[in-house]
């Protein structure tokens, strides 16, 4: 039952005070920073060409500026990272489902159960975003996403979505936690990567690189993910378009209009 002992402990769960919370939000968000950025030199450095879109000057309207609204979206998402990062590290620390012993590392709970985290994320993920694009819905909580449609500022253009869609990218990344704990079992090592990664993948769907890779069905490209913001209504999933071909909602690149 619903309490407001519950809905603190879930808020802070390590029972810090206003300080070690306001040092907590400087660390998450400069790690983020910091994160973004690495990520983008490592891909400037790889050598990774522009979309081919990008390769034209794009409309003002089609990249418009953050607005006052986005910044207040980024704040409240901000704040829902901080949670979500001090939940998962008190996961990590107290569940007897997460291995911490670098002797307990083992050939499951590390590249199989990445592979689970992430493939289990996005068959929840995929069509729960179709949802969002349900006529309905579509203009309560998804459409200020969209307003990038050619998306080039890799985190802020990423975690620039209403905070009910911030939390729906939340419990995806729980239930494919809990998937890889309760099938292959998960070590904090594989955690840390997978969030990294996971970052990562998110900063580049929002960056004009054309970066993309296949393995075992996980799929990941930015021209997929900038068809999406394009056309709207195909390509849903973020890693695995076999989900969107499940769905009859796949559709390959182009670069016209």
């Amino acid at each position: 039952m619903f309490s407001a002992e519950g809905a603190a402990r879930a808020l802070n769960p390590w029972g810090l005070g206003p300080g070690a919370l306001l040092a907590g939000f400087v660390a998450v968000r400069g790690g983020i920073y910091i994160w973004d950025n690495v990520v983008e030199k490592l891909v400037h450095l790889s050598g990774a060409r522009k979309l081919p879109t990008r390769e034209k000057p794009i409309k003002p309207e089609l990249q418009p500026p953050l607005n006052p609204i986005s910044y207040v979206y980024l704040f409240l998402n901000a704040i829902n990272e901080l949670v979500f990062v001090m939940n998962i590290m008190h996961f990590m620390w107290h569940s007897p489902l997460v291995k911490l012993k670098l002797t307990e590392l083992t050939p499951l709970n590390t590249f199989p159960a990445l592979y689970v985290i992430f493939l289990a994320q996005d068959a929840l993920y995929a069509p729960l975003h179709r949802f969002m694009h349900w006529r309905p819905v579509y203009p309560l909580v998804h459409k200020h996403h969209h307003r990038q449609i050619y998306p080039s500022r890799g985190y802020a253009d990423a975690a620039n979505e209403h905070p009910i869609e911030h939390m729906i990218g939340v419990l995806c990344a729980w239930v494919g936690i809990f998937a890889a704990a309760y099938t292959t079992g998960v070590h904090a090592a594989t955690l840390a990567v997978f969030f990294n990664i996971h970052a990562a993948l998110a900063m580049l769907n929002h960056s004009p690189y054309d970066v993309q890779f296949s393995y075992l069905g996980f799929t990941y490209s930015v021209k997929a993910h900038e068809m999406h913001h394009r056309k709207f209504t195909l390509n849903y999933a973020q890693y695995f378009m076999p989900i969107d071909r499940l769905m009859g909602t796949f559709k390959e690149y182009n670069s016209g209009s």
